[in-house]
């Protein structure tokens, strides 16, 4: 069987990136060390372009993708370069000001054709309401969506953050490969950034798991590919569940915001002290995830206040990984200070591996 090439990439979105530009202050900057000319879409964003084709990739996710630079340059240059592809806009509704989000891409050498109506986006806020409601199922199988369903009644203020603050979403699509009809899920989602936030990411990454498997069983139990920046780093609660599909409520470090995490402050009313951490598991029917990165490279992500490892590339085991791309040294970045600069056309590393069916 051919080698399936996967790229992941947050290319930093413009409208985050001239946010940033047009700070008079310095201090508050996060990109102080960029020249403006470095930092400008017009430059950037044509050499993410250029790398992404570099690699030839057959299957491409993207975070931090602006709604015209997906119209304007990436649906026409890869489209012109063998691709078929889809956007999906973050947000929690059109008043929210969002304009990024998520993007994936398949190459048509490979893969058949797909119809829109089999582009899906899924909004975290849809997903909490529909597994919430699948009582007979979660008691059977997906317990830990049961017990997310019964904490968010009794705790309100996570619940009104993860429905009317959160606009985060996942897309999926399954491809089927044209010479072997096999057919492959593919996930990709960028999550909520916040460092107190780690229980809403692991929540969000539950129903993630929940998604994939349901597309999974509808489609011969085939294999999945689930990308994207998910804000966690490696030895993070997020990556436990995935990768150990298994998250203790002691685990200190994700539930440490639990009761205390607010919107805006003050927003929470009377916190929710009574409200106690739950564990988090992936059932047996669930199939198993491992990295593309087995060795987590130093960082994805470098800026000057934070150097962290954020973005995966996690296949489940019907792949073999027969190799994974390099990724830069811290030297190469200190060089220009950090991330984007005037070689680094994002503030992520681009993450690429090759994957052999078994």
């Amino acid at each position: 069987d051919p080698t399936l090439r996967v790229v992941t990439y947050n290319i930093l979105a413009d409208q985050n990136a001239s946010r940033d530009v047009d700070k008079n202050d310095d201090a508050d900057r996060m990109y102080s060390h960029c020249k403006n000319e470095h930092i400008v879409k017009w430059r950037r964003h044509p050499l993410i372009v250029h790398e992404i084709l570099e690699y030839r990739p057959d299957v491409i996710s993207l975070q931090e993708v602006d709604t015209d630079v997906f119209a304007n340059l990436l649906k026409p240059v890869l489209q012109a370069k063998g691709y078929e592809g889809y956007y999906s806009q973050k947000g929690v509704d059109a008043r929210s000001g969002v304009r990024e989000g998520c993007a994936i891409f398949w190459s048509l050498d490979v893969f058949e054709s797909v119809r829109p109506v089999d582009m899906r986006t899924h909004t975290f806020r849809d997903m909490i309401q529909q597994f919430s409601c699948e009582e007979r199922m979660h008691k059977a199988q997906w317990k830990s969506l049961s017990d997310m369903a019964d904490l968010l009644d009794k705790h309100d203020h996570l619940k009104h953050v993860l429905f009317n603050k959160l606009g985060h979403i996942m897309q999926t699509v399954v491809l089927t490969q044209r010479k072997s009809q096999e057919k492959v899920v593919i996930g990709n989602s960028h999550l909520f950034y916040h460092p107190m936030a780690s229980h809403i990411r692991c929540l969000k990454i539950l129903m993630a798991c929940r998604q994939l498997e349901i597309e999974h069983k509808e489609n011969q139990m085939c294999p999945i590919i689930f990308c994207g920046d998910f804000n966690s780093h490696p030895n993070s609660g997020v990556m436990k569940l995935l990768l150990n599909r298994y998250l203790d409520s002691n685990n200190g470090k994700t539930w440490k915001h639990l009761c205390s995490y607010e919107w805006e402050e003050g927003a929470g009313g009377e916190l929710h002290h009574d409200v106690e951490a739950i564990d988090l598991e992936l059932p047996p029917s669930f199939p198993g995830f491992m990295s593309a990165y087995p060795d987590p490279p130093e960082f994805t992500h470098f800026i000057e206040a934070f150097v962290c490892t954020l973005d995966y590339i996690l296949t489940t085991d019907n792949f073999v990984l027969e190799k994974s791309g390099a990724t830069p040294s811290r030297e190469d970045v200190k060089k220009y200070i950090a991330m984007p600069n005037e070689c680094m056309p994002s503030d992520h590393v681009s993450l690429v591996c090759d994957l052999k069916w078994r």
